[in-house]
């Protein structure tokens, strides 16, 4: 997948992944159909995270369309993903971003580090919405009915606070 390519070429991460929401609004899950890592094979084998069992970190992502964690074994919103995911695949940090279409989010990108932590830097993410960014817009531009009918969540608006989080987050990286 070009995008899984671009992706990994520019944020140079270990692994880069696609998903996307699965299921109904009452028992919605995430579901990974494309993943890379650097160098390696596209691998289309199926991984499921579901929303329930990963409210803190799903809800964060949802709300700022974007999730940054530097060190994911310390993240709080993580705790509960640790057993199940980033230990078993040996993610140290992430950096996501979602894909949003007339305010909803149908899915995300996911780049992992895997095996050290790593510290993004804003212009990583800003390059990482700017791909998404692009990607959603041929996704709301092909007038797919599959799209328009697939499940996902509305975006809310950022709070004074999570404002500012974004904010210094940017403000330290540069």
């Amino acid at each position: 997948m070009a995008v899984i390519d671009l992706i990994l070429l520019r944020l140079h991460c270990s692994r880069v992944s696609l998903w996307r929401f699965d299921g109904e609004p009452v028992n919605l899950s995430m579901l990974c159909f494309a993943a890379k890592e650097a160098g390696g094979p596209l691998d289309t084998d199926e991984k499921r995270l579901e929303l329930s069992e990963y409210r803190d970190y799903f809800d964060a992502l949802i709300h700022q369309g974007a999730y940054v964690s530097n060190d994911t074994l310390h993240d709080p919103n993580l705790q509960a993903m640790r057993g199940n995911y980033l230990e078993r695949h040996g993610v140290m940090a992430m950096l996501d971003a979602a894909f949003l279409v007339n305010g909803r989010v149908y899915g995300m990108a996911c780049c992992e580090q895997i095996g050290s932590v790593r510290v993004w830097r804003a212009d990583e993410l800003t390059d990482l919405r700017a791909i998404v960014t692009k990607v959603t817009m041929l996704m709301a531009s092909s007038n797919d009915p599959a799209l328009m009918g697939a499940p996902s969540l509305p975006m809310t608006p950022l709070s004074a606070s999570q404002e500012a989080d974004l904010k210094r987050f940017d403000q330290r990286r540069r």
